[in-house]
């Protein structure tokens, strides 16, 4: 009897121990209250391995009402360490010049047990040996089977609340992967605990997302009051709004696009020649054509953002063995072409239909909250794929406030549990560019409680 405990309790904790980081440079994960697991979780059926990391909550890891919380970045074709070293885990750069970690005093492991998912398997460390064009379907099928596997690895952790995040084209991510876990529990087989999603800055709308794009732009004296967008508000697809397109990011060339007011770091000859500007913007911008998006991969990098300090951390050769990744991979923020293949075809409509369809169950807690100073997907973006769900305002535009009673930003409250909230002077990575703010709602929204 003895054995078969002693062997079940091997099988159980077998992965958890051989993907436990003891040391995360500089930090030696024996000083603190919580454990980090980093390595691969596989999908058998189609020899794709996602990297993952797993950080557990600084409360009591044996409470199963610590919340559990999947995170995702977006892109699509963009890692979710970016998440993990970047925004809301337990050790960031918390500025862009930074080499070295710090302490996130900030971390959302302070409220929830977090998981971290590079996906599609195309993404950082994870591996797409088959080459495979993803799209929106597919890959919330494979989010899927990736969750019962760390479930499968990570039993214990079965029965807290799940709560999806993200931002950015996790906003497509997570109401397609919500709706399979919906599924999935409908089949009475197992249960997902799934409580709610908080997503920021998220691409819902993509069919309207240029138009969004070039009004914010305008009203943000970022283009001359005479620049003409009527061609794109008449035909997004057309060439003509492909040329109002061109002429508006030659203009803004200079401003970061993911905070209006931030810094913009470049090289000199990216300005030198418009053409590749132009070129690096349509990557990020998501221009489309026939409610289709196509991105394969990500070759000039990412307009305006220093991303030096976690590519050279992530592609150190001790890092990477200490955090039990492919040695042989070069990491990328986004997915590059002589890294690996990345395509990705998105399918819009099919994101609102979803959207639409979670909130008609009126089951869980979602939370949109953009950062106003993001003009890649900007707030009103986000408003208006509010105004095409069949919703209704439960409580109207208030403000809202944040530490030493400071403003936070404007929140609107929505019918089927759902809100809409601002965050004041943040960009596209509200946790990274407000930290305080970031925290205290995603706080105060797993705890059920008023903002």
């Amino acid at each position: 009897m003895i054995l078969i405990l002693i062997l079940t309790a091997v099988n159980i904790y077998g992965l958890q121990i051989e993907d436990l980081v003891t040391y995360l440079p500089p930090f030696n994960m024996s000083d603190f209250n919580f454990s980090i697991y980093s390595g691969y979780l596989s999908i058998t059926d189609s020899n794709q391995s996602f990297h993952y990391v797993f950080v557990q909550s600084q409360l009591n890891n044996l409470d199963n009402n610590v919340p559990l919380v999947l995170w995702l970045n977006g892109g699509p074709g963009c890692s979710s360490m970016i998440g993990f070293l970047q925004e809301i885990g337990p050790f960031v750069f918390l500025n862009d010049d930074d080499e070295t970690l710090s302490y996130n005093e900030y971390s959302w492991n302070r409220a929830a047990h977090l998981l971290f998912l590079e996906s599609p398997s195309g993404v950082g460390f994870s591996h797409n040996p088959l080459n495979i064009t993803f799209n929106d379907s597919q890959t919330a099928d494979h989010n899927l089977k990736v969750l019962q596997e760390f479930y499968s690895n990570y039993p214990e952790y079965q029965k807290n609340p799940l709560w999806l995040a993200g931002e950015s084209y996790a906003g497509a991510y997570i109401p397609l992967l919500a709706q399979r876990i919906k599924k999935f529990n409908d089949l009475e087989v197992a249960v997902i605990n799934l409580q709610g999603m908080m997503i920021g800055n998220g691409v819902t709308n993509l069919t309207h997302l240029p138009i969004s794009q070039l009004i914010y732009q305008k009203q943000h004296q970022l283009l001359p009051p005479t620049f003409d967008i009527s061609a794109c508000e008449k035909n997004v697809t057309s060439e003509d709004c492909e040329d109002v397109n061109y002429d508006a990011w030659i203009i803004t060339k200079r401003i970061n696009p993911y905070d209006i007011y931030g810094y913009c770091y470049y090289e000199e000859n990216e300005l030198e020649d418009e053409e590749e500007w132009i070129l690096h913007m349509k990557q990020f911008m998501m221009i489309h054509n026939d409610n289709i998006v196509k991105v394969t991969n990500h070759d000039l990098g990412v307009p305006c953002v220093q991303i030096d300090n976690i590519e050279n951390y992530l592609n150190n050769q001790q890092v990477k063995q200490y955090l039990h990744v492919d040695e042989s991979i070069q990491w990328f923020l986004c997915s590059k072409q002589h890294n690996k293949q990345f395509k990705y075809v998105s399918d819009p409509p099919l994101v609102m239909k979803v959207l639409q369809e979670l909130l008609n169950y009126n089951l869980y807690n979602i939370l949109l909250y953009n950062g106003d100073a993001d003009s890649v997907v900007p707030w009103i973006d986000t408003m208006q794929a509010l105004q095409k769900l069949q919703v209704t305002i439960t409580e109207e535009w208030r403000p809202y406030y944040v530490k030493n009673n400071q403003l936070g930003g404007y929140t609107q409250g929505y019918s089927n549990k759902l809100r809409f909230v601002t965050v004041r002077g943040a960009g596209h990575m509200v946790p990274q560019n407000d930290r305080i703010t970031a925290f205290y709602l995603f706080n105060q929204t797993l705890l059920g409680q008023a903002f």
